[in-house]
């Protein structure tokens, strides 16, 4: 998790994995009238990285596709926000 300030304009959230867009979406949510980019495939793609609605919907992107990647298994609930503390954290290090 990297977070990149560009002056006040501008904050580039950069996740490793294939994150679901439900990370986009919520980080919208979270920090409105911010502009944001938040962009997975940034430096690492260990596999998909599900949100809690696609972690519970279950399928490819939230099992299956983990022997693709070489991973013991699906992630455990609460990803979801883990993944969040991670943004928040990276976000406090360039003053948002």
């Amino acid at each position: 998790m990297q977070a990149v300030r560009f002056g006040k304009d501008l904050t580039l959230l950069a996740l490793g994995g294939e994150a679901v867009v439900d990370y986009a979406l919520r980080a919208q949510r979270e920090y409105p009238g911010e502009a944001l980019i938040v962009a997975a495939y940034s430096n690492a793609v260990m596999c998909y990285i599900p949100s809690e609605r696609v972690l519970a919907e279950g399928g490819y992107e939230a099992v299956d596709n983990m022997v693709y990647y070489g991973q013991p298994g699906p992630f455990a609930p609460g990803v979801e926000d883990r993944v969040f503390r991670a943004i928040r954290e990276a976000k406090k290090k360039v003053g948002r």
